[in-house]
């Protein structure tokens, strides 16, 4: 608990320095895990703080997120890193970028396959939003109405996983990471990306050639521990999205090689806007989506996904999040709920609900029963 209080303490030393272009913000995360095994933990509580800033330094600037993170029961969520750190400047029609950067690739509501720059910050949840640094070299500019872009990545950020006995935990140690690729985390990954529209269809092309960004995991029986494996990955994606008056039309593809086999994956699905749904202020989205991926990774290879969104267009910017995954047979499933709304004097609150359900226990989806978890999350932006 006196981690904790040291990064609440942090969080308003920094907000105490910052200037006119940064900003910053602090997240206390209660969580309560209903069906937590004897040998997890119940609840637990998490501390973030983060300073997002830009600094102008004359020819060139300088952007960056920082991020300090503290779990009471889960070292594995424990993090101190630069999230961004990135130096630009334009050279002509040519912005380049060097440093730590983020960027987001997709369409897709559930899943976005062709999301392949960034690392996933696990331990942290299975948000997309949860992206971890890593250093790159990266170029845009554009080509006749289209944006271009060209990433170079010298080096691998591995996945963060929680403790053995967290939530979500493995149950055994988590050891050193092992790779396809002789070189490991040195070996050298490239992107390139040309996102363009016509109409009202967006579309996007990508090309990725380094190291996969989900491992599949071994079993060291041996050692009694689990071993994250990472393959090589040659790609090409496809991102469209055709925008109506009140419904949107996505899909996002991803073909290519891992390894020594070919895969394909895909997520389709659309989502459709009732708005002022009985004569109030709030918008309904109506979701359906089809994912679809046979990389040994993926674990279960056909899912739908279902779900509502709600939009309340008042002052505090209310909303409602609900999506049901289920696999092609009806016996696993996922159901997850996020509700958020602004309070006053530049508060949050955010509750999260994830339940996990399978019918056998030799089913992948089995072993996280004991990690369906309640949150609720105060947040404070300044």
């Amino acid at each position: 608990m006196q981690s904790l209080i040291k990064i609440v303490c942090l969080c308003l030393v920094l907000a105490s320095q910052l200037n006119a272009e940064a900003t910053g913000s602090l997240e206390i995360t209660g969580s309560y895990f209903p069906k937590s095994l004897s040998e997890s933990f119940g609840t637990n509580i998490t501390a973030e703080a983060k300073i997002v800033g830009y600094e102008d330094l004359s020819e060139i600037q300088l952007e960056y997120e920082l991020i300090i993170r503290r779990s009471l029961n889960d070292g594995g969520m424990d993090i101190i890193e630069p999230r961004q750190l990135v130096l630009s400047k334009t050279f002509g029609e040519i912005d380049a970028y060097f440093g730590y950067r983020h960027t987001f690739w997709g369409v897709a509501e559930s899943r976005n396959i062709v999301d392949l720059i960034n690392q996933q910050d696990m331990a942290a949840g299975i948000s997309p939003d949860n992206k971890l640094g890593a250093p790159s070299i990266s170029f845009e500019t554009y080509l006749g109405s289209g944006d271009f872009q060209y990433w170079y990545m010298p080096r691998f950020r591995e996945r963060t996983f929680n403790e053995k006995d967290a939530h979500p935990g493995f149950g055994l140690p988590v050891f050193p990471a092992e790779f396809a690729h002789s070189k490991g985390v040195e070996a050298i990954d490239q992107a390139l990306r040309y996102g363009n529209s016509s109409g009202d269809v967006d579309f996007a092309f990508s090309l990725f050639d380094g190291t996969a960004r989900e491992p599949f995991i071994v079993v060291d029986s041996a050692e009694g521990g689990i071993v994250p494996f990472y393959e090589r990955m040659r790609s090409v994606g496809l991102e469209l999205q055709y925008t109506g008056d009140s419904i949107l039309y996505k899909l996002e593809g991803l073909t290519g090689a891992q390894g020594d086999e070919n895969f394909n994956a895909a997520v389709l699905g659309a989502e459709r806007t009732v708005y002022s749904i009985l004569d109030t202020p709030w918008d309904m989205g109506l979701i359906v989506e089809y994912q679809y991926d046979d990389r040994v990774q993926a674990q279960i290879e056909r899912l739908f996904v279902s779900g509502v969104r709600l939009t309340s267009n008042d002052e505090f910017d209310t909303s409602l999040l609900i999506l049901y995954t289920v696999d092609d047979d009806l016996s696993q499933s996922i159901f997850g709920l996020e509700a958020s709304r602004r309070l006053r004097n530049g508060m949050t609150l955010d509750f999260n609900y994830l339940l996990y359900q399978s019918d056998e226990q030799q089913l992948p989806l089995y072993s996280l029963i004991d990690d369906s978890e309640l949150s609720l999350t105060l947040g404070y932006y300044f």
